[in-house]
């Protein structure tokens, strides 16, 4: 394997360790911050995939990722928690956040066996498992919790594996760039609902949540 792939992987694992890290997280402004990494990741890989395949719609993703993703709606989103007088948390997320963890590594291990059984002879491409589990972990973050900015960040994550699995095994598809900027519009236009909403769709922290805290 050479050093370009390397570097594809290398990054690729710290991505599908991002996605871990927001399964074991409860509280919602490190999730936030989780996945402005990720995406920060998502981007760094797509600028060296540009880069090395002088590619100039993976640059123009690299930087929608980067700026969409990890910076504008993160940043929304967090100015959004500190407007609450209590850090946003799970309703009683302390009983689950063991269990997410757990049924995270058992998906993202039958996820990594399922594509190398079914799918890694059609994209042979070195690492090309892990958008695959980056994908599976995201329906599991929409199918298990409840705090609505938390699905928005569930679906920041589908994006993410969508546009990883493009970038690796069909970066010149056409309408490729068109409907990452759809979903990124999308993704602009749900913050912008849960801005509209507010409290009636977040909730804060009320006393049966503090002495969750205080065990």
């Amino acid at each position: 394997m050479d050093a370009a792939a390397e570097l594809v992987g290398l990054v690729g694992v710290g991505i599908l360790l991002s996605a871990l890290f927001l399964q074991s997280e409860s509280f919602v402004g490190p999730l936030v911050r989780g996945i402005a990494l990720q995406s920060l990741l998502l981007g760094v890989l797509l600028g060296w995939l540009a880069w090395s395949q002088q590619n100039l719609d993976l640059a123009l993703l690299a930087a929608l990722a980067v700026a969409v993703r990890a910076v504008f709606i993160p940043w929304v989103l967090d100015r959004q928690i500190r407007a609450f007088r209590w850090r946003l948390r799970e309703v009683h997320a302390a009983q689950r956040v063991t269990s997410h963890a757990l049924a995270a590594i058992a998906l993202a291990i039958v996820a990594w066996f399922v594509f190398q059984e079914t799918l890694a002879g059609i994209f042979p491409q070195p690492g090309g498992a892990l958008p695959f589990v980056l994908l599976v972990e995201g329906l599991l973050m929409l199918a298990t919790r409840g705090n609505t900015i938390v699905q928005v960040i569930g679906y920041l994550e589908e994006e993410n594996a969508v546009v990883y699995a493009g970038a690796l095994f069909a970066p010149h598809f056409p309408l490729f760039v068109e409907v990452v900027v759809f979903l990124d519009v999308l993704g602009v236009v749900l913050v912008g609902v849960i801005l509209s909403i507010q409290r009636d769709v977040t909730g804060t922290l009320e006393q049966g949540g503090l002495e969750e805290l205080a065990g």
